[in-house]
């Protein structure tokens, strides 16, 4: 059982070269000297390709579906923003360098998503499937009930219905969140990329195709799943506070499971478990979704729906998964992207 467990395993190994993350993020800073797009539109571009990636830790790799994913990008945008409010020297460092300031208080914010992640994920990863994703979202309501009750009363004359705007000088000029958010991007692509290609992500991957038989192997399950989960939420709080930075405040709305299955129709579009899917999934889906919000207002939602109906149907492994198989002059592009 051993060696027909690790044959089945080693052919659903899919994973991207480093060449397709490189290439990301050198693209990108061109077309923003180019101006072929507008600043604000390349920062959410990237948080699209950064919050799939991050996802694909626990969901691509593990097969753990999350609907409360966005209770990391709310924990890290409230830390983030009540850091800066309350503490000046935290200010004056988001200032600090062409965004570097800002980048490691978001990494901070990170940091204090992964605890909550470590915290909660013993019980909850206990829990599969279906139990699993509703356990999730009743986390993200815990949260979110948390910070309602907590937030105004820190300043009933300005934090109303727990809504934080942001002053002036606590702004960030949209350069230096556009660097930010770049490394930000980059570290969780290649962090991806590191999983992919380490022992853990082996184990991880072997969680995915069964979870009982993994551990019959000597698989460290219950260890290796909180591990994917904290990263997971790190990387995604990471991005999630700079994304709140960038919009110049944060409301419950950063708790709202429209972002946990935006991340999820993500995945699925471009592949789960894959880096190259990742960035290909955000990418397609940020497109999808800007294009359909302006030309089909009030039924974007549902012509995309309808799209990631026909793609889990027909190509359950996503777009990676169709471009796999073919091959260019007898080069298999599932070689390239692998």
């Amino acid at each position: 059982m051993s060696m027909a467990y690790k044959i089945n395993f080693s052919y659903h190994l899919k994973r991207p070269t480093l060449l397709f993350i490189i290439l990301t993020i050198i693209i990108v800073p061109i077309l923003k000297l180019l101006n072929i797009f507008t600043t604000d539109t390349l920062i959410i571009m990237m948080s699209f390709i950064g919050y799939a990636a991050a996802l694909n830790i626990i969901m691509g790799f593990t097969g753990y579906v999350d609907f409360g994913h966005t209770v990391f990008i709310g924990i890290s945008g409230y830390t983030y923003v009540l850091l800066i409010w309350y503490l000046e020297p935290f200010n004056i460092l988001q200032h600090f360098g062409s965004g570097v300031g800002a980048l490691i208080l978001a990494i901070l914010a990170g940091l204090v998503s992964a605890v909550v992640a470590i915290l909660v994920g013993y019980p909850v990863l206990k829990l599969r499937g279906a139990y699993f994703a509703i356990a999730t979202l009743g986390l993200d309501f815990a949260a979110l009930y948390i910070v309602k009750s907590t937030v105004p009363a820190l300043n009933p004359s300005q934090f109303m219905a727990a809504e934080i705007i942001l002053r002036r000088d606590l702004i960030v000029p949209k350069s230096m969140i556009f660097n930010a958010v770049l490394v930000a991007v980059s570290l969780t692509l290649l962090a991806n990329y590191i999983i992919s290609k380490s022992r853990f992500g082996i184990g991880l991957v072997a969680i995915k195709e069964d979870e009982d038989a993994a551990e019959d192997i000597g698989v460290p399950t219950t260890k290796y799943k909180i591990i994917a989960y904290s990263l997971s939420a790190f990387f995604t709080g990471l991005i999630g506070s700079l994304m709140v930075l960038n919009s110049g405040g944060v409301n419950e709305g950063a708790f709202h499971i429209s972002h946990s299955i935006d991340m999820i129709v993500m995945l699925v579009i471009g592949g789960l478990g894959s880096v190259f899917g990742s960035i290909l999934g955000g990418y397609i889906y940020y497109w999808l979704y800007d294009t359909l919000l302006v030309k089909f207002p009030g039924i974007n939602l549902i012509i995309l729906g309808i799209i990631v109906i026909i793609i889990i149907l027909f190509a359950p492994e996503g777009i990676t998964g169709i471009i796999s198989k073919y091959k260019i002059k007898n080069i298999k592009l599932r070689d390239l992207i692998d």
